[in-house]
């Protein structure tokens, strides 16, 4: 038993590469697990400036030199964020307010819809299982007003945690994309020996992983900015905040997108009812989710992230169950990842 196992070893790690690469993954995943909340400042603004790098490359392709590329680049984030600062979050953060504040219309409106549904489809819903609904609903609300109640006592220390992220983020960027060289280099110090395999990892992480971050990047945008004009004409409540719910979804695979289609048809339900502009607000709801995934994801994505559905799936929620939204977020960065180190390892049992 012990001389089969220790063969199995020798066959997965053939050199000292591999083994010094399996313990800094390892760290990196303990690390992760007991301070992923401190580092998050961190891990968004390496992103941030892994997106802007192909920004400056794409500037740097009009005859432009480097520092001003550079320049330009950190100019044209700092103009965009400080939009919306002072734009979209203040719009999104008054739309939640009136939100909140409307959510015990919304809940009366609510009901008044459930309770009139036994007249209307006598055939499909009875009075006892209403009263079995009205039941449960009315358990859950005591256990939500519960954690409203303990998250309203820790808001300040999460107020004051967000400005300081809003402060660190742009000062994190300027570093990560001026000074990446340096960076990079002292990171590699650390790896002793051949680095083959570290190369070949790179290689295919930044052929996938750029044109995935950058094209949903794209996406984000274009899917957003569309639901937000067939949410605003046809005079939606929330459209800002349905909008920007829309635009990120697409993150999360198949599942992001059925996510955020249950506000979306409960808020088009409780103000139009089952009248001509609810079912105009979910058809063309329903439209741009098929042009999204039939004509704009081909269209942005060159090479797409070559992962099967069902590891997408799986990858969504056993990552977020290990991490939580940031392990949800960068489920397909992982699962590519782990993938690229398994076509780059040495040896595979």
């Amino acid at each position: 038993m012990l001389e089969q196992l220790n063969r199995v070893l020798k066959k997965v790690f053939t050199n000292e590469e591999t083994i010094v690469f399996s313990i800094a993954i390892l760290l990196f995943f303990i690390v992760i697990s007991f301070f992923g909340s401190v580092l998050t400042p961190f891990i968004i603004s390496i992103i941030v400036a892994y997106l802007l790098v192909g920004l400056q490359k794409k500037i740097q392709s009009f005859n432009v030199n480097q520092n001003i590329a550079l320049v330009i680049t950190f100019s044209i984030f700092i103009i965009t964020g400080a939009a919306l600062l002072v734009w979209l979050v203040p719009l999104l953060y008054i739309q939640l307010q009136d939100f909140v504040l409307d959510v015990p219309n919304l809940f009366n409106n609510f009901l008044d819809f459930i309770s009139g549904l036994p007249t209307k489809f006598p055939d499909l819903v009875s009075s006892d299982q209403i009263a079995i609904f009205f039941q449960a609903v009315s358990e859950e609300i005591s256990v939500i007003a519960q954690n409203i109640v303990k998250s309203s006592i820790s808001g300040i220390q999460s107020t004051i945690t967000i400005l300081l992220y809003i402060i660190l983020f742009p000062i994190l960027v300027f570093f990560f994309l001026f000074d990446r060289k340096n960076i990079i280099e002292g990171f590699l110090k650390i790896i002793p020996g051949k680095r083959q395999m570290l190369t070949d990892i790179w290689k295919e992480m930044d052929i996938q992983l750029s044109n995935y971050v950058r094209g949903k990047t794209i996406e984000i945008f274009i899917v957003g900015l569309a639901a937000a004009i067939i949410f605003s004409s046809l005079g939606l409540k929330y459209s800002a905040l349905l909008s920007v719910l829309v635009g990120f979804s697409v993150i999360i695979p198949y599942v992001g997108a059925f996510l955020v289609t249950i506000p979306i048809v409960i808020i088009g339900l409780l103000q139009f009812g089952l009248d001509t502009q609810f079912y105009i607000l979910i058809s063309l709801y329903l439209l741009l989710q098929a042009l999204d995934g039939n004509l704009l994801v081909p269209l942005i994505f060159s090479e797409t992230v070559k992962l099967h559905p069902v590891v997408i799936i799986l990858a969504v929620f056993v990552f977020g169950s290990m991490f939580g939204f940031w392990g949800v977020f960068f489920s397909i960065p992982i699962a590519t990842f782990i993938k690229a180190v398994w076509n780059a390892w040495p040896s595979k049992i």
